[in-house]
């Protein structure tokens, strides 16, 4: 029973010990969540090597597998939390009534795309465009929203990101200032 708990307590470390090292930076995260599964070489009584050792390197396999799935979740939230800085200090915006991006957008935009090839190639994402609050219909900002996402997508794609990586959506109108509403917002999925 003592033995069983000892070995409990070492895969909890374990696992804490890979978790952590997925909040890090994308590289160090790697490094550490694949050395995670040698963590348990010490288990007291010599319980294994952490290589041989009995029913080691099942658990081993499995803390190996949580870590690679939490590095890809750190890898996102890490490419969002850039894009989310890159939109805040220079977001995607648009001339008036037009689907057209202003001189910064485009910018924006050529940033944004730098960012997402460096991207693992099987994470997706979404563009999706608002407008001001005009006088025109809904339908007229519901189709406008659209294009301006498009238009993103279709530079996005000039850059080299795959369109297959891409998904575009219209949210109509933003609340707001006219000016910040015409925008496009890229986010991780």
């Amino acid at each position: 029973m003592r033995r069983t708990s000892i070995k409990y307590s070492v895969v909890v470390i374990a696992s804490a010990a890979a978790l952590l090292a997925g909040c890090g930076t994308g590289e160090q995260g790697d490094q550490q969540g694949q050395g995670a599964p040698q963590a348990p070489a010490t288990t007291p009584g010599g319980m294994g090597t952490g290589q041989g050792g009995e029913g080691q390197g099942q658990e081993g396999q499995g803390q190996e597998g949580q870590g690679q799935a939490g590095d890809a979740e750190a890898a996102k939230a890490e490419l969002q939390g850039k894009i989310d800085e890159l939109q805040q200090s220079a977001p995607i915006t648009f001339n008036p009534d037009s689907a057209e991006l202003s001189e910064q957008g485009s910018q924006s935009v050529s940033q944004a795309a730098e960012m997402l090839k460096q991207a693992p190639q099987d994470m997706r994402f979404e563009i999706a465009g608002y407008t001001a609050s005009v006088s025109g219909s809904s339908m007229d900002s519901q189709q406008l929203s659209m294009q301006r996402a498009q238009t993103v997508a279709d530079q996005l794609t000039q850059a080299g990101i795959s369109a297959d990586r891409l998904e575009t959506t219209g949210k109509g109108d933003a609340s707001g200032d006219p000016e910040s509403a015409r925008r496009a917002e890229i986010t991780v999925m």
